[in-house]
């Protein structure tokens, strides 16, 4: 119940930077590079108040990855309808990440059921282009990723959870500091950005927490919450019409693991 909750408030930042970064048109390596900095002196306060010797080598993994991630995502954006893009890309990672891991029964079972979920979301009359479906796998194969790698960070490497976010970001700033060559041109966005850059980490320190007391394939698919709320604000705020029947499948699934 604590995953579940913890899982919950994340998957709500979560569906929200997201909503922001398809309805304000926002993306690119400029705006995540951009949204690193905003929270750049928390970080280093944390980096400096820490101890990063154990943390420092996997956080910089991570960052690798949720940078794949976050590019990848704002470019599927560009070709699809947010909830399809968003169902896919949250509802196939579980699978993956149940596949990957092994998982029991009740796990597959849960995975299969948000899979369905998904599937039954999806409008017949859609007419969604086959790179966004496309570009939201490869957003789900970059989540399962990150998921099995920060699980392996926590459990294993039992890594400082705010230290570990701070590693992340100052590399993820380092690294698309020399990649962006318009940083003064990207800077302009800061105010959109500035939400965005709150939202994200707090999104994803939530799933850290629960990775410390749940397992990762429980936390993997409780995360298809995200599905959920992400497809309502598509309803109420881009006027999109998700299928319901499809979003209950989802919940059931989240419930069989959680619960």
């Amino acid at each position: 119940m604590i995953a579940l909750a913890l899982l919950t408030a994340s998957a709500g930042c979560h569906a929200a930077w997201n909503l922001l970064v398809k309805r304000g048109g926002l993306g690119g390596p400029g705006f995540i590079w951009l949204c690193g900095l905003l929270t750049l002196p928390v970080s280093l306060v944390l980096l400096l108040r820490g101890s990063p010797a154990t943390a420092w080598w996997a956080g910089v993994v991570s960052m690798a990855l949720h940078t794949t991630y976050a590019v990848t995502l704002q470019k599927a954006y560009t070709f699809g309808d947010f909830s399809t893009v968003y169902a896919v890309s949250r509802g196939t990672a579980p699978a993956l990440v149940a596949v990957a891991g092994g998982s029991g029964p009740r796990v597959f079972a849960g995975a299969a059921l948000v899979l369905i979920g998904v599937l039954l979301m999806d409008r017949p009359q859609s007419r969604t282009p086959a790179r966004a479906v496309l570009l939201g796998l490869g957003v789900a194969t970059c989540t399962a990723a990150y998921t099995l790698w920060d699980a392996f960070a926590v459990g294993s490497l039992h890594v400082d959870l705010l230290t570990y976010l701070a590693v992340a970001n100052v590399a993820q700033v380092v690294a698309l500091s020399a990649v962006v060559r318009d940083h003064r041109g990207a800077m302009r966005d800061w105010r959109r950005a500035a939400p965005v850059a709150v939202l994200m980490p707090a999104s994803y320190g939530l799933v850290l927490l629960a990775l410390s007391v749940a397992s990762v394939a429980t936390v993997a698919i409780g995360r298809s919450m995200n599905v959920v709320l992400g497809t309502l604000l598509g309803a109420v705020v881009l006027r999109e019409r998700p299928r319901v029947t499809g979003l209950v499948v989802v919940v059931a699934g989240v419930l069989l693991v959680s619960l």
